[in-house]
């Protein structure tokens, strides 16, 4: 009895207690096909590829890795597009350097439009579906806004689009002064530490991250639950992996999209030119989680009043789930997301 209690014990100090990350790795085969600056194009080809128009998959970036896209074999949002008869691609957002501090929304948008660009040479379409997967939706939607003739549908998933449509802890943290937020990537000598931005989002479930995780981890370990333990591993590695943006970017981001809500007022430029959200007319999906508490669904939703899109071309799906949960759980991946997909075949 001690000596299992003595092992159960080790165990989960090994688990827990100073363990550096391993790097994420994608769970699907896959080839990169074009690399830019913090940009690395991944494509994910199959033999089951039944539609002309591919998907273009877009990650957030918010401090952590880009396969949340491909999380596990048995949890990916590639394959459920794939097992639909799609051609996917993702977007892989590299950890900055110093050489990369000042760039910023327009590089990243310049980036996607490379992305496009080598996406429609590649497969000989002239559009690609879109999916923006957190702070990838306002980042799709952007895109979608500035090129709408390369868009064949948009999807925006647990992402901000209108930060007054309702309050929320992230709408109310971004009301702190933008030089609080300028401390942070002074420390990083031009960069945002992706650790600072983790340590934001778990103080938002203080309990969960803190407390109830390692409940559940300790119970895990005594029942002999290794596929429990497993999963557990496999997305502590994940969420525990963080990345760096560029400084420039991440002030941006903070300043024009969060605090001026500038996507919706049409405050924001790229390359010159107005970002104007009328100038959607696509299909285009919103889905947005239930429980989330990053990302209020009316915050998602209200992408519908500021697009052109016909109503029967709008959709609103509500996950079940909270804000990691809607873009990559087991039961979103099962009940929505295959619903995304049937309705971008007739798109």
């Amino acid at each position: 009895m001690l000596k299992d209690y003595l092992s159960d014990n080790l165990r989960f100090l090994k688990l827990t207690v100073g363990k550096e990350r391993p790097q994420p790795y994608w769970s699907t085969d896959n080839e990169v096909i074009l690399e830019k600056q913090t940009l690395h194009l991944h494509h994910f080809p199959h033999k089951n590829v039944q539609h002309k128009i591919p998907v273009l998959i877009l990650p957030p970036q918010a401090g952590n890795h880009c396969n949340l896209a491909d999380f596990a074999p048995d949890q990916s949002l590639v394959r459920v597009f794939q097992q639909h008869g799609f051609d996917v691609y993702v977007t892989e957002w590299l950890s900055a350097t110093y050489h990369d501090k000042d760039l910023g929304i327009e590089d990243y948008i310049n980036m996607t439009d490379d992305a496009v660009k080598a996406i429609c040479e590649k497969s000989g379409a002239s559009k690609v579906h879109v999916v923006g997967q957190c702070q990838g939706g306002w980042q799709a939607a952007m895109y979608c806004s500035l090129f709408p003739q390369k868009i064949k549908s948009l999807i925006v998933a647990a992402g901000p689009i209108d930060l007054e449509a309702h309050s929320c802890a992230i709408s109310d943290y971004v009301k702190m002064p933008i030089s609080y937020f300028r401390s942070f990537v002074s420390l990083g000598f031009g960069l945002m530490d992706g650790r600072i931005i983790v340590r934001g989002f778990k103080s938002l479930q203080m309990n969960e991250h803190y407390h109830q995780k390692y409940k559940l981890l300790w119970q895990m370990i005594q029942n002999n639950d290794e596929e429990g333990i497993e999963r557990y591993l496999r997305f502590e590695n994940w969420y525990g992996y963080t990345q760096k943006l560029p400084g420039r970017f991440y002030l941006e981001v903070v300043d024009k999209l969060f605090k001026q809500n500038g996507l919706v007022k049409k405050t924001l430029k790229v390359n010159g030119r107005v970002v104007d959200l009328e100038n959607i007319k696509c299909l285009t999906i919103m889905l947005a989680g239930e429980k989330d508490h990053i990302t209020h669904h009316e915050q998602v939703f209200a992408l519908k009043k500021y697009i052109s899109s016909p109503k029967k071309k709008i959709y609103s799906i509500v996950s079940n789930g909270g804000h990691i949960g809607t873009l990559m759980s087991k039961e979103s991946l099962r009940d929505n997301w295959p619903k995304v997909a049937e309705l971008l075949k007739v798109a």
